[in-house]
């Protein structure tokens, strides 16, 4: 919109908005209530759509154009009744008009009228020329069909909507989307490829082909799809879609650089997830003030989520500031859907403040919520090692050892025993370890980084190391 338009629109609304303003004798132009209509609707202010829609009816009540607007409005708020009685007035005035039926055709399957919807349908195929107009046709086709649980024939049809209209993205939506044909999604493949190799540059194409390969676990495959649908048009979820994706392939360092050309884009829009991942990719990348900001702005939209508290007390944890980080890990496990690691890092944080009985209970907790915890299991030992209380620590072990058995509790149950003078057992348990999960045997030296001097252990290791 060129600048002089914007600003003729923008002083429209004032003077629309103006509360001193007589309704009553407020004098719009035709083409003045449709400016509205469209800026009121784009901006998703359906009440205020409406309340145009219902004065211009006013002033113009033999204007079709408005009962369309009225009777979409009361579609969007499942408000039937008032729907169809626009629509009827609408006939009055525009029994023949192509966008008018159009409109009742889509209100009447959003209602499920399918008989009269049926009527309608086969009145516009019989009229309607070119591809486009078709395809919305085969859409509206689409979803009858899938009302009616004829599955395969819904998508048929919604297909069909495709091949005559790439860029119909209402029938891309149902085709990728709906749960009544996720048996079909393995054959909107082969769709998408052939419309591709008609015209490779068809950007919203790629975009769904992305989701496609996003939804079947093709990570590679979905970063290539978007990397293409970008490439040939800016678009905010384009960038946004492609961002994620390096971030979920733990490509940090690019999927930054793609958040930051994601936020230049004006339609960009900052969330809670956006926020969260470019604080985990600064986090991961070792940049701890950055990724701090980062948390905080998510905190901002979002302060009853647990994730960001834990991710934030992580950053403390980093800069060995305890208490900080304490605080916020007791935020987190304040929050529903909290996980164990929540209350391991707290009890972590405790143990390294010297508040032991706090330290213990939250040690317990994360071992209550998570049974076979082996990283708390084992940082418990540790810490009641370190309390003088060897015993407790080799019965916890040996209840763990009792019921379950993996890399980490193995490794820190040697390491558990090491500390505690039993090295006879510690050896025995690294054996074990070492046989069944040799690939695992770094974890001895994140529990005990001294061990890397230990002339015995080192032999050990090296038995073990595959020739």
């Amino acid at each position: 919109m060129s600048k002089r338009k914007n600003d003729r629109l923008q002083a429209l609304v004032a003077r629309f908005e103006d509360p001193g303003a007589d309704r009553e004798n407020l004098y719009l132009s035709q083409e003045e209530f449709d400016n509205l209509l469209s800026h009121y609707y784009d901006s998703f202010d359906y009440d205020r759509t409406l309340e145009v829609a219902d004065l211009a009816i006013e002033r113009y009540a033999y204007s079709p154009e408005f009962y369309r607007w009225k009777a979409l409005i009361h579609k969007i708020y499942l408000q039937e009744d008032e729907a169809f009685d626009a629509l009827e007035k609408l006939a009055i005035y525009a029994p023949n008009d192509e966008e008018s039926l159009v409109l009742r055709l889509e209100i009447l399957v959003h209602f499920e009228h399918r008989e009269d919807a049926r009527t309608v349908l086969d009145r516009l195929q019989n009229s309607v020329t070119g591809n486009r107009k078709h395809s919305l046709l085969a859409f509206f086709d689409g979803l009858l069909l899938m009302q009616e649980f004829r599955f395969p024939e819904s998508f048929a049809a919604l297909c069909e909507a495709v091949r005559l209209d790439p860029t119909q993205e209402p029938a891309l939506e149902e085709l990728l989307n709906a749960p009544e044909l996720l048996s079909f999604r393995r054959k909107l493949r082969p769709l998408f490829e052939k419309i591709l190799a008609a015209n490779p540059f068809n950007d919203l194409i790629w975009y769904y082909t992305g989701l496609w390969y996003d939804d079947d676990g093709n990570d590679h495959g979905a970063l290539d799809a978007f990397a293409n649908a970008r490439s040939l048009r800016s678009n905010p979820t384009y960038e946004l879609e492609y961002a994620d994706k390096l971030f979920d392939l733990e490509r940090f360092e690019e999927a930054l650089r793609a958040y930051a050309a994601y936020f230049e884009l004006p339609a960009a829009e900052d969330s809670y997830e956006t926020s969260m991942r470019v604080g985990r990719s600064h986090q991961l990348l070792g940049d701890v003030a950055a990724a701090k900001k980062a948390f905080f702005r998510a905190v901002e939209m979002d302060a009853e989520r647990y994730d960001v508290f834990q991710h934030l007390a992580e950053c403390f944890a980093a800069e060995n500031k305890w208490g900080v980080a304490a605080y916020n890990y007791g935020r987190a496990v304040e929050r529903n859907g909290h996980t164990p690691d929540c209350w391991l890092g707290l009890a972590l944080c405790h143990a390294a403040t010297t508040e032991y009985e706090e330290a213990e209970a939250a040690f317990q907790k994360a071992i209550s919520m998570e049974a076979e915890y082996s990283d708390a299991i084992v940082a418990y030992g540790i810490f009641l090692v370190e309390q003088g209380e060897e015993q407790r620590a080799l019965l916890l072990i040996a209840d763990a050892l009792e019921r379950y058995e993996d890399a980490s509790l193995l490794y820190g149950a040697a390491a558990v025993h090491l500390m505690a003078q039993r090295r006879r057992t510690a050896l025995e348990l690294l054996n074990t370890a070492l046989n069944e999960y040799y690939e695992e045997h770094i974890l001895l030296l994140e529990f005990m980084p001294d061990l890397a001097e230990d002339q015995e252990i080192a032999a050990l290791l090296d038995l073990y190391r595959p020739r």
